[in-house]
């Protein structure tokens, strides 16, 4: 057997146990002895373990099995991060599993407190069809979609000190999207704004507007979120933007990790009125 503790897993509607099915066969999530009070740690801010993951795979099924199987932890991760809006990792084993951690893989997400979340799914069932789809279009996807950047940059972008700060972030998601569209295509000359719009098309979802374009090119240019071509005029015009943008992300993951339609619209404007916006 090989198994971990996850720290910050907290899932939508707060299961005793759940399973995994994926290609090795399947992980059992379980909740750890003292789940309130590292649920609590975590809305404050904290992180700590919520749930221990376990395969049965073992070395007795030969060590291509087992890694085969761990290989699995990097997309199992990353989903969940994804679908909860939390940091999702595991920096330490089981006492009984066959596979010892050293030190965790930099591919996962690295530990950090996000308070309470911010998930895209409304239930354990989602939960759990979603993580599953998500790792198993991972082999197929993830290298030609950067998968891997994609949810850490996102992650980032949750984590902000300031609306500057996750602003750029955000941005750099779409950025990063606008290339691998370049590349699947093969139509070098598109613009930032084109290559969007042709993902969008691609993947069949609504397009954003210029705003977001506009709003970023006069932070990179200027220094500050107004002014330019963006028209927007206070805090409340930039977090429409924001909100737009990173439900666009949400959009365009589902559809490339086959998750199917968005179960929750996970951003509004009011979650980012509060931040720090210090160019205004």
């Amino acid at each position: 057997m090989i198994g971990f503790w996850v720290v910050n897993l907290l899932i939508p509607g707060e299961p005793d146990k759940c399973i995994i099915n994926t290609a090795s066969g399947g992980w059992r999530l379980e909740k750890y002895a003292d789940y309130l009070k590292s649920k609590h740690a975590i809305y404050n801010g904290q992180c700590a373990h919520t749930y221990a993951i376990e395969n049965d795979i073992s070395m007795d099924d030969g060590a291509t099995a087992c890694d085969s199987s761990f290989e699995e932890m990097t997309p199992l991760l990353l989903g969940a991060s994804y679908l909860t809006g939390l940091s999702v990792t595991v920096k330490q084993s089981l006492p009984y599993s066959d596979i010892s951690i050293i030190q965790p893989s930099d591919h996962w997400p690295r530990e950090r407190g996000m308070g309470k979340g911010n998930p895209c799914v409304t239930n354990q069932c989602e939960f759990i069809e979603s993580l599953e789809k998500f790792v198993s279009t991972w082999p197929s996807v993830a290298r030609r979609e950067k998968i891997l950047i994609l949810v850490h940059h996102w992650l980032d972008a949750l984590g902000c000190w300031s609306f500057e700060d996750f602003y750029l972030s955000a941005t750099t998601l779409l950025q990063i999207i606008a290339a691998t569209e370049k590349d699947i295509t093969g139509s070098s000359n598109l613009s930032y704004f084109q290559a969007i719009q042709s993902a969008s098309v691609r993947v069949g979802i609504t397009s954003l507007n210029r705003d977001f374009k506009d709003m970023r090119n006069n932070l990179i240019h200027e220094g500050k979120l107004i002014g330019g071509r963006f028209t927007g005029r206070d805090l409340e015009a930039c977090s429409i933007v924001a909100a737009d943008v990173m439900n666009w992300f949400d959009e365009y993951l589902h559809a490339v990790m086959n998750l199917g339609p968005v179960k929750r619209k996970r951003f509004s404007k009011g979650d980012f009125m509060s931040l720090n916006a210090y160019s205004l």
